[in-house]
This record gives C-alpha cells, structure tokens and sequence, in this order.
C-alpha cells in the first residue's frame, strides 16, 4: 500500500510521524496533532502528519534531511497489511520505528515515514507463519543540519539487521534525486532540496510547494474529440495516444472513415459483421436449395400417385369386364334390357277413351 503517496494527495503533502497510543474508538477524535501537523488513525493509535521533508517533534514540524530506502521485515501475518486501520499494519508500523528509533538512538534523527508496504506472492500465498517476507519502503529523517550521509546511515542500518536477523533481513538505499524525481546535475549532485531540482522529463510539481514531482495524467490534443470521429485511450501513466472511434479507421490523409462493409470495432479489426454476412448468405442458399428440392420431391410424387392411381383403376375395369362382359360399370344394371313387342289392345283408341254407340 502507498501510505506516503495517498498523504500527499490526501494530505498536501503530509508524512506519518511518531505514534502514541490512544484508547479511544476515534484515535484522532480529541486533535492531538498540533503545529500545523495533521492526524491519521491506524488501529489504536494515531500519528501526526508533517508535510514532506518535515519530522513532527515536541509538537512541532522541523525541516529535516531525508534517506530513503526499502527494508525487508519478517512477520508473522500479511493478511490485513494492505489496510492501515488493522493491527497487522499498527505492529508492522511499530516494528520498523522501534528498530530505526534504536539504531539512530545517539544520533540527531527525527523520524521514519512508511511510504510503501509490498508483499510477495510466495509470502500472499503460504508461507509459514513466522517465515514471511515483506518490503517496506521508508524515508528517514534526521535534522537539517545533520552530519549523516547516505554511506553512514545505510552501514548503521546494515550493522543494525546483522544484530536482528529473526526481524530483518535486509536494506537497500534509494538516491535521493530519484526519490524526488529529479534529474541530477552531476556525479556529486544529491538533490539536497526537492523544490530546487529540476524535474525528470514526464515529470511534473503537482504543486510548487510540494518537492516531488510526479506523473501527470496523459492528456490528447482538443482535436480528439466526437466530432472528428476521435477518442483519447490512456494505455500507460505515461501514454495517450488519439485514436478513431470503434467503427471508424484513418486513411492516408489522417481522417477517420466509416469502415467498410462488414468490418466494425476499433481500427476496423473486427470482422465479426463479415462472417455474420456470409454465414447468413450460406444458409440463405441452403434453405431455399432445400425447399425448391422439397417442391419437386412433392410434385413427383404427386404424378407417380395419380399414375398408379389410373394404373388401378384400369385393372379394375379389366377385372370386371371378364367377370360381367360389360365394360362400362357406371351404366346401372349389369343385366340387359329387353324390348318386348307388346299386341295391339282394340279397346285403345290412340287419342282418347272410345264413346259408347248408344
């Protein structure tokens, strides 16, 4: 976790000074941070912010020198140590400042500020308790006018881990212009002040009061922007580069186009409109291939059927003229009609009923 970092944007610039324990719920609540000092609670305790390149002391903020570096601690849990509110972090804080309190005991030190706690992945994972392995980042302070160098306080320390090798395992020193972010002038330059060095290129004073100069956001140019087919992607902290919007691609003379038929997504890279085209072109012609083989499966059939039909009906007519000897078996009757020739009757008179010749 930035401890250090989040107290300068949080914070203007503030740093974590000595501790003191305090038994209320809110370690902070009764403002014990005095000398325009600023107060921060971990689990139990609280500790007083000075801004950058200060120490708090006797209720004060005095101007120091500082050396940072990165030491190595053993502890026995890493679980909550990405929470400064836990007692994980409250006994690591602890454990680190005591051992730089002792070590620098007859020295004009000032304090130690916690900037960075890392934990490795084998230490994250499974290690055995009591064998895990965390760095953490730290700038000390001594007075301003110390006497101290960055060759002297790293063998103080080096001689101090030789006597705690169950607590420590080892220091590296950081160079103070690279702490700052600044360029150096020289082989003997130090960087003895932040606000007076010149910042690395990419590099930038959030404010001219504060020493450290930092990555700013990457910006775009005003012209990436809708209306010309644009948009700023950030692909590092220090990168940003303009590029068309998702359907469009730029041409020879730098301008954003529509992409062509089919092809869609950033740069014109997706062709998933493409395939989706063809699949359905390609299905197009199965479906109407198979319902026009359908048709005419049908439509043979259907013939086949009306000829075995007439084929039936004709054997059956066949059947019934041998059986008949008539072939047309509509006709009615399968007997035939006989015309009888009936006698003349006298008392018929064609006409009418004869009259009685009285």
């Amino acid at each position: 976790m930035f401890l250090g970092a989040a107290c300068l944007l949080s914070f203007c610039g503030f740093f974590i000074s000595s501790y003191s324990i305090s038994g209320s719920t809110n370690p902070c609540q009764q403002d014990p941070c005095k000398g325009g000092s600023s107060c921060v609670s971990l689990h139990n305790e609280h500790f007083c912010l000075c801004s950058e390149g200060y120490y708090y002391n006797a209720s004060t903020c005095n101007k120091g020198k500082i050396f940072p570096g990165k030491i190595t601690v053993k502890v026995s849990e890493t679980s909550d140590l990405e929470h400064e509110n836990s007692m994980a972090y409250e006994n690591l804080y602890i454990q680190v400042t005591t051992f730089f309190q002792t070590t620098f005991a007859n020295s004009d030190y000032g304090q130690t500020v916690i900037l960075k706690v890392t934990i490795s992945p084998s230490a994250r994972y499974g290690m055995r308790a009591g064998d895990q392995s965390v760095e953490v980042e730290i700038v000390n302070i001594f007075t301003e006018t110390t006497a101290e160098n960055e060759n002297s306080i790293s063998n103080a320390i080096d001689q101090a881990i030789k006597s705690n090798p169950a607590d420590f395992t080892g220091y590296t020193r950081q160079d103070r212009c690279d702490y700052y972010g600044c360029k150096k002038q020289s082989d003997q330059d130090d960087c003895p002040s932040g606000l007076l060095c010149e910042c690395k290129e990419g590099l930038e004073r959030p404010n001219p009061q504060i020493p450290l100069c930092v990555a700013l956001s990457p910006a775009c140019p005003d012209t990436c922007n809708a209306e010309n087919k644009r948009q700023c992607l950030v692909r590092s902290s220090r990168n940003a580069e303009c590029v068309c919007l998702s359907g469009y691609k730029e041409d020879n003379n730098k301008i954003c186009q529509p992409c062509p038929f089919g092809y869609s997504g950033v740069d014109c890279k997706d062709q998933f409109q493409l395939i989706l085209t063809i699949v359905g072109t390609i299905a197009g012609i199965l479906i109407l291939g198979m319902v026009i083989a359908f048709i005419a499966i049908r439509s043979k059939n259907k013939n086949k059927n009306v000829e075995e039909q007439n084929l039936i009906e004709n054997d059956f007519q066949n059947v019934k003229l041998q059986e008949t000897g008539f072939s047309n078996l509509g006709a009615g009757s399968i007997f035939p009609k006989i015309k009888v020739n009936q006698p003349h009757n006298p008392y018929v008179v064609q006409g009418g009923i004869p009259r009685p010749d009285y």
